[in-house]
């Protein structure tokens, strides 16, 4: 399946049905040409098969309204595209999604952590610095 089909899904998830339509509509015609027309398809149903399976979504219907159209696409390619519409944001788009943004300034410089023992934070009593652990004082 052609990624910009993906990319369309992945990023239609807010929008509404008709926005979801259109913007379809788009990026199959960009990658599989003009829709065409229920004649045509019929006539030449073994070549839009052949290019289904092959990744290429076709689109049959006449120019009208988008509902009116129907897309052949292979089993596979409806998997993957269910498949990216369940899947969740990356952080990225989970950080653009409220509004983050990075810091404007120069870098930020941070320092070594503290040395950890088994997962577990290590932290030294300034007063018994440099004394060997389980020693008396």
């Amino acid at each position: 399946m052609d990624a910009r089909i993906l990319k369309q899904v992945h990023q239609s998830r807010n929008a509404s049905r008709q926005e979801i339509a259109d913007g379809l509509v788009e990026t199959i015609v960009q990658i599989g040409g003009e829709p065409l027309t229920v004649r045509r398809a019929r006539d030449e149903l073994s070549a839009v098969l052949r290019k289904a399976r092959n990744g290429i979504p076709q689109l049959i219907g006449g120019p009208k309204t988008n509902e009116d159209m129907a897309v052949v696409i292979s089993l596979k390619d409806l998997a993957e595209l269910v498949i990216a519409a369940c899947q969740g944001d990356s952080l990225g788009e989970a950080l653009d999604a409220i509004g983050f943004k990075p810091y404007p300034g120069d870098r930020i410089i941070v320092g070594q952590g503290r040395k950890s023992e088994l997962g577990q934070l290590v932290r030294r009593d300034p007063a018994r610095r440099g004394r060997e652990k389980g020693s008396e004082p």
